[in-house]
């Protein structure tokens, strides 16, 4: 997969939304990477690029052919004819190519050594701030994403947006959603408070509801061990009961 992403490069991806799917631990270590490397892009200046392996440089140097000679092949194809040739390939050939790579890398660690000499350390401290924004935001999309997944009930809606809900149907299609929004805000804002509340009622009981339906669920976590989901509160409750039930 890697030497096809650097023969046929695709545009990045944005890695906190790319999947519903709960991170693995290993999944996690490649995307923190991943963060840490567009953070450094952004914040340092260019860093040396790393040479390319032999075998990585003859199937460049032969892409364009074999994809005129074989137009219905894949990336995959290409690559895999390419490492056939790579294979019967004269030794003499390949020995040459060695010989670039290794002046090419000693060029490369060597400037890799300045570069990294010349970083300061207000840039260091500000990819390392950056980054833990960026992890904070990430660990906190997990975290939604496995509260759906257990089950946590729904915030419900307020007065207000169970106001905006019952209008959603008379909607012009061709009207702006901000400037909709502003005619129903101030449609909300000109109600007197006895037409208001129809939609306060029912939001008061949607919420009280919404507790109830939170706090079993908050008991259901603990029963499954889930304790990393619960808020301190709820946390210390559980405390507070194990310490009870061993005396």
């Amino acid at each position: 997969m890697s030497i096809c992403r650097k023969l046929f490069p695709i545009s990045p991806v944005n890695l906190l939304c790319t999947s519903r799917k709960l991170a693995t631990a290993q999944e996690t270590h490649t995307i923190i990477s991943k963060l840490k490397r567009n953070i450094e892009k952004d914040i340092l200046p260019p860093k040396p690029k790393k040479p390319l392996t032999p075998f990585i440089q003859y199937c460049m140097s032969t892409r364009s052919k074999l994809q005129k000679e074989n137009p219905n092949y894949s990336y995959k194809d290409i690559v895999k004819k390419a490492s056939e040739q790579w294979t019967e390939l004269d030794p003499a050939i390949k020995q040459n190519l060695q010989k670039q790579f290794a002046e090419q890398h000693s060029i490369y660690k060597q400037k890799l050594m300045e570069y990294e000499n010349s970083i300061t350390s207000d840039q260091k401290m500000l990819v390392k701030e950056e980054l833990r924004k960026k992890e904070l935001a990430w660990e906190k999309n997990q975290i939604k994403q496995k509260l759906v997944a257990l089950g946590k009930p729904k915030r419900p809606l307020n007065a207000f947006y169970l106001f905006v809900q019952s209008k959603r149907v008379t909607k012009d299609p061709l009207t702006p959603q901000k400037d909709w929004m502003s005619k129903i805000s101030k449609e909300w804002k000109d109600m007197t408070m006895d037409a208001k509340n129809k939609y306060v009622t029912e939001a008061t009981k949607l919420f009280e509801n919404y507790k109830v339906d939170v706090k079993k669920w908050e008991q259901d976590m603990i029963q499954a061990g889930h304790h990393d989901l619960l808020k301190p509160s709820i946390k210390s409750k559980r405390d507070t009961n194990i310490d009870k039930n061993k005396k």
